[in-house]
């Protein structure tokens, strides 16, 4: 006699990178995307995009892309130059509000991203509980409350404003990465005290969030 078995639901997820950006020449998570495409993941329908680090072009690719999609989940994963461990962020905020321009040569300060929304979207996703995880799986992980004011704040806070407009995507995280060490080498001989991840520690933690995002989902 057969068993009764339960029959995971498929998770419709979006992952999303950035290209490189401010004089780079890669972007860690323009690499991680391009290496999702290869894997397979059971019970998950994964969707890839590599956005622009434009203040117009990424929101528009977004838009489109929701308008034609239903998600679960969208993660967005960024470049945090600096940081020194991978950031999970909990909110973004309604603001633009930088000295760097974008990489079609424009700069915002103190504009709202959606005018007459929300100041902050939270993330419903438990990041705690995520963060706690990803550091028993020895990644260095930290929880974040900005997600800066630069492009990376801009999508997050969009997809959480259509999230909650629209329920598409349902649920939507930010991940941010460090420097790949090829990138601090690059700086000599101004790098020194520059943190740096390797591309495989921060594949491994991307690939661990997709694979086990369920886990960290509101009970329905």
């Amino acid at each position: 006699m057969a068993k009764n078995s339960k029959k995971l639901e498929t998770l419709k997820i979006l992952v999303t990178g950035f290209e490189p950006f401010g004089g780079e020449k890669v972007n860690p998570s323009e690499k991680i995307v391009k290496k999702l495409a290869k894997d397979s993941f059971p019970n998950i329908e994964l969707y890839l995009l590599i956005l622009p680090v434009s203040y117009a072009e990424s929101i528009k690719r977004l838009e489109e892309f929701y308008s034609e999609n239903n998600i679960d989940v969208t993660i967005h994963i960024g470049q945090a130059g600096g940081s020194t461990a991978v950031t999970i962020e909990r909110l973004g905020a309604n603001i633009i509000d930088s000295t760097h321009p974008d990489n079609d040569d424009t700069m915002k300060e103190d504009e709202a991203i959606i005018k007459k929304a929300r100041d902050a979207y939270f993330t419903k996703i438990d990041v705690k509980g995520l963060v706690e995880w990803l550091n028993k799986k020895h990644i260095p992980t930290i929880l974040s409350y900005t997600a800066g004011q630069y492009i990376c704040n801009e999508v997050y806070f969009y997809s959480l404003h259509y999230s909650d407009k629209h329920k598409n995507p349902k649920y939507v995280l930010f991940v941010h990465l460090p420097f790949l060490p090829e990138q601090v080498a690059q700086k000599a001989p101004k790098n020194n005290g520059i943190a740096s991840m390797c591309l495989p520690i921060q594949y491994r933690a991307i690939k661990l969030i997709v694979s086990n995002i369920g886990r960290y989902l509101p009970k329905s």
